[in-house]
């Protein structure tokens, strides 16, 4: 069989005949009952299931079976990748299968949406098939849903650090280097981690696109149990999968995890396009262009050349070592207003002071940001030492990084296999850092930490919706 090439949507006509059968087999798995492996409603709950918000409640398949293959999506750990590879694998596959029995082609492809592509001016906003009301032939469209918060008037959707992809594809590690060091591009490792509560750091590729876009569109898609009912979440995904292939390929050292558990020591469960069980363990999926998996992307070339700096042997052996803390406070409230946290910082006198005296290198540095818990579909902006009296919006130049909070309600809850300990996010501000100490402005004695939210006409959001959060901790460590 030939490779199915997942293709730009904007490098597409609006009306494409990739998105015109992407829409009719929507339709027609939207008709499918829940309870069928090939239905819409059923893909989604593959990621989350909440019955409670089941906007169309119906016979729901029995417990045993729902546990196995419902709730699965892996989140906030070094899962995150292979799991949604696979889920978005399985999905394509039964939206392909349907596809042919509604007449259409045999090589239908799931697109991508490359919203961060900087020659594309209209990157950020929503392709057309996904905001018309009708299709060409004038019957509804299934593509466009009004739950979205933002993006169906056509709007660019989110700002530009929502879309950065650099932060993550600059990585030169998958995994992350201990709890509280470099996050790596995929996160740390865990078991099995359906989210109810942090396994360790998210990587920077789930930070930044991934939910900071979830946020930036909302509706649907600004929660677990609803994202998949939204067409776009499926080409939100192909763009991250896509992602992780151009890192793979930008850099011949950058290689995924190789140890056992991330190979082969946790096995997923799905229905292929035919409706029966099949699993799959990590190793399997990284090379896509593999049986099963037989696709590959029109576009993986490296969009980070213009930004490119390149970290010296020393720096990145520096992510390797053990992150020692320096700084902590504790309980920070977030809601619709600004917030700062001030810490006191004391010189390393661990490994990272040992580093520096023996390599002459600077240790790099980790803002932490733990057991993130409560409720909103917003993200954060997060600033370093803006001047008391003046704003964060008055100094992009100590912009340190975004704070999604994709995923917060479910992480925030606990259940008999998880104490809902909330989300974990690492900033590394290395660079911000040594910036600040070559132009006098940083003082290694107190770090002011600003919290900015991006609400963007969310002042009128449901109330469910308004963002009510605390950080347990946020602490600063060095390596």
């Amino acid at each position: 069989m030939a490779l199915r090439i997942r293709k730009d949507a904007w490098k597409l006509p609006p009306w494409d005949p990739a998105f015109e059968w992407y829409a009719k087999a929507v339709g027609a798995m939207q008709a499918r009952p829940i309870s069928d492996p090939r239905s819409w409603r059923y893909q989604a709950a593959i990621h989350d299931y909440v019955a409670a918000a089941d906007p169309a409640p119906g016979p729901l398949p029995p417990a045993a079976h729902q546990q196995r293959y419902w709730r699965q999506c892996q989140h906030f750990c070094w899962f995150f990748l292979p799991w949604h590879r696979m889920y978005l694998f399985h999905f394509e596959r039964i939206v392909a299968a349907t596809i042919v029995e509604l007449g259409g082609p045999a090589d239908w492809a799931l697109p991508y949406w490359n919203y961060s592509d900087d020659t594309n001016p209209n990157a950020r906003v929503i392709p057309a098939a996904f905001r018309d009301a009708t299709l060409p032939d004038g019957t509804p469209n299934p593509l466009r849903i009004d739950e979205r918060d933002f993006g169906n008037d056509g709007s660019p959707v989110g700002d530009p650090s929502d879309t950065d992809v650099c932060t993550a594809l600059r990585k030169t590690r998958f995994e992350s280097a201990g709890q509280f060091g470099d996050p790596g591009l995929g996160g740390g490792e865990s078991g099995f981690n359906h989210g109810r509560g942090f396994a360790t750091i998210a990587g920077e590729l789930e930070r930044v696109p991934h939910g900071s876009m979830h946020v930036a569109v909302g509706g649907f898609m600004g929660a677990f149990n609803t994202a998949g009912l939204d067409p776009l979440f499926w080409l939100h995904h192909a763009n991250i999968d896509r992602l992780w292939q151009v890192w793979r390929e930008r850099d011949t050292a950058n290689s995924d995890p190789a140890k056992p558990l991330w190979l082969t020591g946790v096995r997923f469960h799905f229905h292929d396009h035919a409706g029966q069980p099949v699993s799959h363990v990590s190793e399997e999926v990284v090379d896509t262009r593999a049986v099963p998996w037989e696709y590959a992307y029109d576009d993986t070339s490296n969009p980070c050349l213009e930004v490119e700096r390149v970290r010296t042997t020393a720096e990145r052996l520096v992510t390797e070592r053990r992150p020692e803390m320096v700084a902590a406070t504790t309980h920070v409230e977030l809601g619709e207003r600004p917030a700062v946290a001030e810490l006191a910082m004391a010189p390393p006198s661990g490994p990272a002071r040992t580093l520096a005296e023996s390599r002459g290198t600077a240790p790099n540095v980790y803002l932490n940001l733990e057991n993130i818990t409560g409720v909103g579909q917003v993200s954060y902006g997060v600033y370093l030492n803006v001047p008391e009296g003046e704003t964060a919006e008055q100094h992009p130049e100590l912009f340190a990084g975004v704070l999604p909070m994709f995923g917060v309600e479910e992480a925030s809850q606990s259940d008999t296999g998880h104490g809902g300990s909330g989300l974990h996010y690492t900033l590394d501000v290395t660079d911000l850092v040594r910036q600040l100490q070559e132009q006098g402005a940083w003082s290694p004695g107190t770090v002011r930490v600003s919290f900015v939210p991006r609400l963007r006409g969310r002042e009128t959001a449901r109330e469910s919706r308004r963002p009510n959060l605390e950080v347990g901790r946020i602490s600063i460590y060095m390596s």
